[in-house]
């Protein structure tokens, strides 16, 4: 090979692996703005507390994410705690690279929502993650546990794979994406992404904080 024909074998490299740079740039840079929330809660949301609170903390969570998992009673205890005084909502984020089953149990929530228990069916996904998680397939591992909390199966099943339900965690990851979410969880706080406090202590100082500054 020529020392001309290197130099364009060399540059041509060079550009190709500027312009694979700035593609991926771009697409790092296509879901808006890291740390700001791209939507406010709306009716479409799963929500615990009080409507209209001046303190709003959305989670963007994956059912399979042990992290999700071991801060799930630490949230939950929150909520339950704060229930006068704020807002709390949960949206789907599924990690489906990762977690195989994770689309599938967010479906599985937001199947129990159409009958009124999404946060009944939150509560068990959480409670028995380290069973489903390891099934190949989940889909009548999820079908026991709606009956176990009282669903109408048919329905269940009906619901499961429905359009409206699809489009409803679809809807949840595109709104984790535009408001810079890649990894969960993930947690708002009045629009704006706080570190993960880690424990149930620093969450409360932080609510109290917001609800001092509120």
């Amino acid at each position: 090979m020529s020392e001309t024909t290197k130099r364009v074998v060399l540059w041509g490299g060079t550009i190709l692996g500027l312009f694979l740079f700035v593609v991926l740039l771009a697409k790092l840079g296509a879901g808006g703005s890291s740390g700001v929330l791209s939507d406010d809660v709306g009716p479409d949301d799963h929500t615990q507390g009080t409507q209209g609170a001046a303190v709003v903390l959305i989670e963007y969570s994956d059912f399979q994410c042990p992290a999700c998992k071991a801060t799930y009673p630490i949230v939950k205890k929150i909520a339950e705690e704060y229930q006068d005084k704020i807002l709390f909502s949960y949206r789907d984020f599924p990690l489906e690279q990762i977690h195989a089953q994770a689309f599938l149990a967010a479906q599985a929530a937001e199947a129990a929502g159409m009958q009124g228990k999404f946060w009944d069916m939150h509560d068990v996904l959480f409670n028995t993650q380290a069973t489903w998680s390891g099934i190949g397939a989940a889909e009548d591992f999820f079908v026991a546990l709606a009956d176990s909390i009282g669903l109408n199966q048919e329905q269940f099943k009906a619901d499961l794979y429905s359009d409206s339900v699809k489009k409803k965690v679809q809807d949840d990851i595109e709104s984790g994406n535009a408001s810079g979410v890649n990894a969960t969880p993930a947690f708002f706080l009045n629009g704006t992404q706080i570190t993960h406090p880690g424990s149930y202590d620093g969450f409360k100082k932080i609510i109290d904080d917001a609800l001092a500054n509120s």
